[in-house]
């Protein structure tokens, strides 16, 4: 058994000068870097991006640039596009077309007065509340076409190319559009937001009370928060044609992961089935030098070719701040027919982020590789 032991711990040992001799990487920018890695899980999502925040890499992908209506994921926007637009004490009065907006809501009342933003966009977050997002759209940009605006030249400061939103509530439509991709820059910008981070991970927020005197309290229909370990965030949604759609993101060993599925039968299982994958086939060791004739593409046809990687951002400092916006009259949501739009997200199931900095890859260095083999040593003693 001692013998037996002694070729364990001589083959540990040699591992761990092999990974010591081994060529270094730490040169490589992660941006020079490619993966390699299994195919991915089938899914129901029609189109869905997995990104690695840590690496700045996008790990698969499927149609992930075709436009479709996104539901409530709109809302991430709407809430940023608030954050940055608001001062510190603001108070909100609810409009009647606020309170009439119908469908997914937090029960607001025309006239109420002193609502927070934050508590508002703990609502529009968390309930998925139409009423607070417009109420918000109000007060931001005039009204929910002065708001539309701010969030286009928003998408546009994002560098979204296959985005226009005409209302920040994502119901249905014709010119409401957006993209696997362009959600995931948006979530990307909106967990970089402390406020925003915070609220997204909450699992239920205290409301003002009803003119009546009843409670309110916001649960977050986001159930991954519960259910995977890591979760982070952020945003749940559904109507009709865009079927159920989910932006979420999980830390796990310091690796950030960043999943949207749109078009989806069943959006916790998808992301669960993607974030597995990103976690369980990816790590530090998959990174290998790019090269014009990789071993194998990215998982789902996607290659990180140099010079053609994913960029979350584009350069904000060429581009100018946005013009103040002229109020417009009041404009209620619509579907192409000219209806109230349904958003059954209700029938759906139901911390803070420091921005990210980019980190060399790599190898184990002789101190790590010696106290693995210690640490290894140290494990069959225990087991005599």
């Amino acid at each position: 058994m001692r013998r037996v032991r002694a070729r364990a711990l001589l083959a540990a040992t040699c591992l761990a000068i092999l990974l010591v001799a081994a060529p270094p990487v730490a040169s490589h920018h992660p941006s020079d870097l490619e993966f390699i890695a299994p195919d991915p899980p089938e899914v129901t999502a029609e189109a869905w991006i997995v990104y690695d925040h840590t690496y700045g890499q996008v790990l698969a992908e499927l149609d992930a640039d075709s436009r479709r209506s996104v539901a409530s994921v709109t809302k991430i926007l709407t809430a940023l596009v608030v954050l940055q637009n608001v001062r510190e004490g603001d108070l909100v009065t609810i409009s009647e077309t606020a309170a009439s907006v119908g469908e997914s809501e937090i029960g607001l009342v025309a006239g109420e007065a002193a609502w927070t933003v934050e508590e508002l966009v703990a609502a529009l977050i968390l309930r998925s509340a139409n009423d607070a997002a417009v109420a918000l759209a109000q007060h931001v940009g005039g009204s929910v076409a002065g708001f539309a605006e701010l969030m286009n030249r928003e998408a546009t400061r994002l560098g979204l190319t296959d985005s226009n939103f005409v209302n920040p509530h994502g119901l249905d439509q014709t010119d409401h559009y957006s993209s696997a991709r362009d959600i995931l820059r948006i979530s990307v910008a909106a967990m970089e937001n402390l406020a925003f981070s915070r609220i997204a991970a909450t699992r239920s927020f205290s409301l003002p009370p009803t003119p009546e005197g009843e409670s309110r309290v916001a649960v977050n229909r986001n159930d991954l928060l519960a259910t995977y370990p890591g979760t982070l965030g952020i945003k749940t949604g559904y109507t009709g044609r865009a079927l159920q759609t989910l932006s979420a993101v999980a830390e796990r060993d310091e690796r950030r992961i960043h999943v949207v599925v749109l078009g989806s039968q069943d959006h916790f299982a998808d992301v669960t089935l993607l974030l597995d994958y990103a976690f369980g086939g990816f790590g530090p060791l998959t990174l290998v030098p790019a090269t014009s004739d990789p071993k194998r593409p990215l998982a789902g046809g996607v290659a990180a070719q140099p010079g053609t990687d994913f960029v979350v951002f584009p350069d904000r400092d060429e581009q100018p701040p946005p013009d103040p916006v002229e109020p417009e009259a009041d404009e209620a949501p619509a579907t192409e027919n000219g209806a109230a739009a349904a958003d059954p997200e209700a029938g759906v199931p139901a911390a803070p982020v420091t921005q990210r900095t980019e980190r060399q890859v790599e190898l184990p260095g002789i101190r790590d590789a010696l106290a693995w083999v210690w640490k290894y040593w140290q494990g069959l003693r225990g087991q005599q």
